[in-house]
């Protein structure tokens, strides 16, 4: 099979349907598997063992306007594909796959294209499941097996990896330091912000701590993360804190988050793309939810690493607060502190257990 698998635009979704590609690829390894995807999440996924090849949707560039999507439509087609899984939900996505001439078109009959596709997936409440498992419905059309259970992953190459360490030295030097990333923004809106003087506070209580209990560490230093746009919010907090940070925010590709993020022992996050890159990647997060639904987007394995606060009209899923914003302001940094605390101990404990598994064999 000649599969094109169009991916959703935000990177948490990226992340999130990537089970349902491993599902897809496990069901025939020899079927070529080809992501359309915008820039990001193309570099998001490059190397990824489920994706054979991707084209990249520059929407900002050459395939901007109808012409431009009309060249886009001709490249898809050139490709002569078989199949197209539609993870992503708009009308445009099917439209693509309709026009290119794709005989099999398998996807939710949302935003109104239900007449596009060749299979309509009986679309499940994602109100009440977990987008990872949301996703892999999808496939379940296709291969008739459970398709649940898998953990998210994503894979960053040693050479990016070294090139990372050889961009952010201050970041991945001494090798012996411990590194807190912090991550306070988020690009769909403020309900799902905490506030920025408790991200420097947890970050500064953080050094501290972790200074105490892991005293042969030559280092403990927070990183500040951030996509464009963040960049004055990363340093509004820098200003706030008493143990200076490395400032990162809007400094990086995706792929050079992925590496800074690989170079962190915990990951303190509103609930945001990178969150969920993290836990991919296998980094502990400390996540602060509020406006949103930890059932169905919360880092998944990682459950005992988000914080929230009981409150009645949460989650409400607005883009911002109507009220007084309680669902982050009873969010306490003592909370955050000892959840990030516990997401290194474990994480730590699990690496040492390795370690002593792989010297017994």
């Amino acid at each position: 099979m000649n599969i094109l698998v169009r991916v959703p635009n935000w990177i948490g979704d990226a992340v999130m349907c990537l089970p349902a590609l491993m599902d897809l690829r496990n069901h025939d390894p020899h079927a070529k598997v080809t992501v359309l995807a915008r820039p990001i999440i193309g570099e998001l996924l490059a190397g990824h063992p489920g994706v054979d090849e991707v084209i990249m949707y520059v929407h900002q560039g050459e395939h901007k306007g109808l012409l431009g999507l009309w060249e886009l439509i001709q490249l898809v087609k050139s490709k002569q594909f078989e199949c197209a899984v539609l993870f992503q939900n708009a009308f445009e996505a099917a439209f693509i796959a309709w026009v290119a001439g794709i005989p099999s078109r398998i996807g939710y009959a949302t935003d109104g294209r239900g007449w596009l596709l060749s299979e309509v997936v009986p679309r499940p409440d994602r109100n009440h499941l977990h987008h990872t498992e949301y996703y892999q419905e999808i496939v379940k059309a296709i291969t008739h097996s459970s398709g649940k259970g898998c953990t998210p992953q994503l894979f960053l190459s040693p050479e990016v990896k070294n090139a990372c360490a050889g961009q952010f030295p201050e970041v991945f030097l001494p090798s012996g330091s411990l590194v807190i990333g912090i991550n306070p923004g988020s690009v769909y809106g403020s309900a799902k912000r905490w506030m920025p003087e408790r991200f420097a506070e947890v970050g500064d209580r953080l050094v501290e701590r972790l200074t105490k209990e892991y005293p042969d560490s030559p280092l403990v230093r927070c990183v500040l993360i951030g996509g464009k746009g963040e960049e004055e919010l990363g340093q509004d907090i820098a200003r706030r804190m008493q143990y200076e940070p490395i400032v990162l925010s809007g400094r990086t590709t995706i792929q050079e988050l992925m590496g800074i993020l690989t170079r962190c022992s915990v990951l303190v996050t509103n609930d945001t793309g990178p969150m969920h890159v993290a836990q991919a990647l296998g980094v502990p997060v400390a996540a602060v939810f509020g406006s949103t639904d930890p059932l169905t987007t919360s880092p998944h394995g990682q459950s005992r690493g988000v914080v929230t606060a009981s409150v009645r009209c949460a989650p409400c899923l607005l883009r911002a607060c109507p009220i007084d914003h309680r669902c982050m302001t009873q969010v306490s940094v003592k909370q955050v502190v000892e959840v990030a605390l516990s997401q290194i101990r474990m994480s730590s404990d699990s690496l040492n257990e390795d370690r002593i598994r792989g010297h017994v064999g």
